[in-house]
């Protein structure tokens, strides 16, 4: 059973250090996927900044993908711990997703999205107290 673990970082700086903790956990450079991209978007300026400011500024889109195909849990430990030594902002593990499958970062990007719309609607109950209401107001009452 293949399982592939998506990590999600904030920042592409630390690239080059996650692939060197990857291959010291003993992952060849053929197991794993970085996806590393560089999209400027305009940035975004209230109306004070386009009129004293130079409004043909670009912003980074600077966030890391990476995507791991594990064999044991094992290597699911030493991925998990590379990836909290490089700041991982969310783990996803995707069970029977081959590392085939996963070098289409749109897809990638759509189980992302499933898995945590998944998460946000699958809320826990609240539990609210059983109590008389009457009981507070007959007192009142009589009194």
């Amino acid at each position: 059973m293949t399982t592939t673990v998506v990590g999600l970082f904030p920042s592409q700086e630390n690239a080059k250090k996650l692939t060197e903790g990857l291959e010291n956990s003993g992952f060849l450079y053929s197991d794993y996927i970085v996806y590393t991209y560089n999209k400027e978007t305009p940035k975004k300026n209230s109306i004070w900044s386009k009129l004293f400011r130079n409004s043909d500024e670009k912003i980074t889109d600077d966030h890391l993908i990476t995507s791991i195909a594990i064999q044991n849990d094992t290597q699911l430990q030493n991925v998990k711990n590379t990836f909290k030594k490089n700041d991982v902002v969310q783990v996803y593990e995707f069970q029977d997703m081959t590392l085939e499958e996963a070098k289409d970062l749109n897809f990638i990007k759509k189980m992302v999205e499933l898995r945590a719309k998944s998460q946000i609607y699958a809320m826990p109950e609240i539990s609210t107290m059983q109590t008389e209401i009457n009981i507070g107001i007959n007192t009142e009452v009589k009194a």
